[in-house]
């Protein structure tokens, strides 16, 4: 066995290793050898490995021996002798475990993979605030009212915003490695976040980001709700994970787009650079892997996970500026441009529903962008009390 391999797994991945298994219900004088020299070279994975053997024993049926006594019975033609009943015991006994198993993993299989990983902290849904705002592990919340913020994380957890430090109410850092962060940015706004790793993130409007003032030894995970762009510094021993409400994304160094807003039929990521791994917010949910120019898109009405080829320009232009768009609906454009400029607008009951191809620079004002669209279809655009008016 290559130990190298188990360097990055987490806890499902140990259950689901099959040579795991075989040592942790079948051991023998080599595996015994192998993982005790694993976690020689390896002590940061003792805390998975237990959790694994845990649930792997867990699932092992165990039942009381039944009594010989209730097997005594005639044979029409042949008496039961004492060895035969200890040998019919042993066998009954073996289906009624292997029956308990099956049943018990079945169950807690079920349970598993439709069980969320929940954010330890809950998100806040901060798209109709007014400011942008950072709440630290305290308590402490510090607003901003600038459309562009540049937030960094210094290797001690201490946090800068557009190069004011933020302190929390103790004036004094936090060692628990549980201790959460949140980043909120309303419709209008966004924020660019360097985290201590050197990991950069562009949060865009109406998301919200959760992530650790202290990353473990051997992990690095951060929660999101809304749309945000990775560019995640590489690190093989302590992968990046991304988590959503559907959607678990597992990194170590790459680029990539995340879209998981709560008002979305789907969450969806696509690859711009590197590799990722993507499956169901579940445990034991079965992951698919992304090269470049793919993208991964969670239904969340079909509950299913499927990848497709994919330009990645139109999903990850809106960092630099502005949007690439492809035939897509005006009304899925309008959702957008809502979100970026957090300002309303109002789509009338229009007799079809025209797609646009081509690119809006997100430097202009919202009526010029709206206009720009009107020009390649049929209806026009009324401002009127503060909202734009999309009508036939």
């Amino acid at each position: 066995m290559n130990s190298e391999k188990y360097v990055a797994f987490t806890t499902e991945e140990f259950v689901l290793d099959d040579d795991f298994m075989r040592w942790v219900l079948q051991t023998d004088e080599e595996s015994d050898r192998f993982w005790k020299a694993f976690l020689l070279q390896h002590p940061e994975k003792r805390e998975e490995l237990e959790e694994a053997v845990y649930i792997i024993r867990s699932l092992r049926a165990v039942e009381p021996p039944v009594p010989l006594q209730k097997l005594k019975y005639r044979h029409p033609k042949k008496q039961i002798t004492a060895s035969n009943r200890g040998k019919i015991g042993t066998q009954l006994l073996k289906i009624a475990a292997m029956f308990v198993f099956i049943v018990t993993l079945g169950g807690l299989l079920y349970y598993y993979q439709h069980q969320q990983i929940g954010s330890p902290v809950e998100l806040t849904d901060g798209r109709y605030s007014e400011n942008g705002r950072i709440i630290l592990p305290d308590g402490t919340i510090s607003e901003f009212e600038s459309k562009e913020t540049v937030i960094q994380q210094t290797a001690s957890g201490n946090l800068t915003v557009n190069n004011d430090t933020l302190l929390p109410k103790e004036r004094k850092t936090t060692k628990d490695e549980s201790a959460m962060a949140q980043v909120i940015i309303p419709y209008g706004k966004r924020s660019e976040i360097t985290l201590a790793d050197g990991t950069r993130i562009w949060l865009n409007a109406g998301s919200t980001l959760s992530y650790p003032i202290h990353f473990t030894k051997n992990r690095r995970e951060v929660y999101l709700s809304g749309e945000a762009f990775f560019e995640v510094t590489s690190d093989d021993a302590k992968p990046f994970y991304v988590i959503t409400n559907d959607m678990k994304i597992r990194v170590t160094g790459t680029r990539f787009n995340v879209t998981s807003y709560n008002n979305d039929a789907v969450t969806q990521a696509v690859l711009v650079e590197g590799t990722i791994e993507a499956s169901k917010n579940r445990l034991f949910g079965r992951s698919v892997e992304l090269s470049p120019g793919e993208r991964v898109v969670y239904d969340r009405e079909e509950k299913i996970l499927q990848k497709d080829k994919v330009d990645v320009a139109l999903y990850s232009s809106w960092v630099n500026g502005y949007l690439i768009i492809e035939n897509e609906p005006v009304e899925e454009i309008f959702k957008k441009l809502e979100r970026y400029y957090n300002q309303q607008i109002v789509v009338e009951e229009l007799n079809d529903i025209p797609r646009f191809t081509g690119k809006l620079n997100l430097a202009d004002d919202l009526e010029k962008v709206l206009r720009n669209i009107a020009f390649s279809g049929s209806f026009r655009v009324v401002n009127e009390d503060k909202r734009y008016i999309i009508q036939q």
